[in-house]
């Protein structure tokens, strides 16, 4: 059994395809499009980021919060059914930060 500690998602939105990055040891997250890094933070300090960016001409709005359960997205400025919307950049990060908070009810609730 190999250990990734690294978590990758590739998401195709306008034709590009998008690669998230998250590494948990040093909260560094990264999104590229079409290989080419355009958005890279520590999230260490900050639980909550917020960020424009552009994809194929197309503002979009980058939001991560990372709190106590995770959640981060990818959606146009100006919604519309030409243009998708990422609900979730990383299903595998919010699965295990909804798994964790639950285990830690569970544990408080028990003392």
């Amino acid at each position: 059994m190999q250990f990734e500690r690294l978590q990758h998602k590739t998401h195709i939105a306008d034709n590009q395809i998008i690669d998230v990055c998250y590494d948990p040891f040093t909260t560094r997250f990264s999104l590229s499009i079409n290989g080419q890094r355009v958005y890279t933070r520590l999230l260490l300090l900050g639980p909550w980021r917020k960020q424009n960016l552009m994809i194929n001409h197309i503002p979009y709005n980058l939001a991560i919060r990372w709190f106590v359960l995770w959640r981060s997205s990818l959606t146009p400025q100006q919604s519309s059914p030409q243009r998708p919307s990422i609900t979730e950049l990383l299903p595998t990060r919010r699965r295990k930060s909804i798994m964790i908070a639950i285990y830690a009810g569970l544990i408080a609730r028990l003392n």
